[in-house]
């Protein structure tokens, strides 16, 4: 069942459409598409003046990579030109998206446990105050001569090693994390104003009479490849 998400959808969705200065019917705009679609792993069906399509696992080089899935439509405008909407979707930008609270749900965590460690390690150590309030315990002295020589104190090994384990003890670092989550904020920012734009390029460019020539010559726009995986 599709769901209608007209606001959150926008987060991996991207629509508009691209001018072409000539007037092109959906066969000669989408021959001219072609080869944008002649790609392992891409399936795609034309039906009157739509063609949709999915992309499986595309290659880095594939230059509809970003937007794995969606829809193109031609229209012929007054003016004696032509348009295509599209209206696609992308995975990777999903991602991006739901990265940063990933990460961030891991500081969390860390502050978390942080707080529950700093909190037992509070309670354990005025215990333990108590406990050696009762007891009284010997303070290391330094050799007679070692005192004529100005040498100073030597420090108490027990408190050494408490300062050190409370040092060591429950420390989760959340900065990594914070870090990681605003690299991923900041991909997705970009990446959703620049792909869209690049998609726009790419398809402006395939549409263009130079590449129409050439798919022209071809005839009719090639029927849908079955994948060779």
């Amino acid at each position: 069942m599709a769901l209608n998400l007209p606001y959150i959808d926008r987060i991996w969705r991207a629509e508009g459409s691209v001018t072409v200065a000539e007037r092109l019917t959906a066969d000669e705009a989408f021959t001219r598409l072609d080869p944008l679609f002649q790609t392992p792993g891409t399936e795609y069906a034309v039906e009157g003046d739509t063609l949709a399509y999915t992309k499986r696992n595309p290659a880095a080089q594939d230059k509809l990579a970003t937007f794995t899935r969606g829809t193109l439509r031609v229209a012929e405008q007054q003016d004696g030109t032509s348009r295509v909407f599209f209206n696609v979707s992308s995975t990777a930008l999903l991602l991006c998206f739901l990265a940063p609270l990933l990460f961030l749900s891991f500081a969390q965590i860390m502050v978390t446990v942080n707080a529950w460690d700093k909190a037992a390690t509070e309670a354990a150590e005025t215990g333990e105050k108590k406990k050696d309030e009762d007891k009284a315990k010997p303070v290391p002295q330094l050799h007679p001569l070692d005192q004529m020589l100005g040498a100073p104190a030597p420090e108490d090994p027990a408190k050494k090693k408490k300062d050190k384990e409370k040092k060591d003890k429950g420390k989760f670092d959340p900065t990594p994390a914070y870090v990681l989550a605003g690299l991923f904020f900041l991909i997705y920012c970009v990446g959703r104003v620049l792909e869209p734009w690049l998609l726009k390029r790419t398809l402006r460019a395939a549409l263009s009479a130079q590449h129409g020539e050439s798919a022209a010559a071809a005839g009719a726009f090639a029927a849908p490849q079955p994948d060779a995986g």
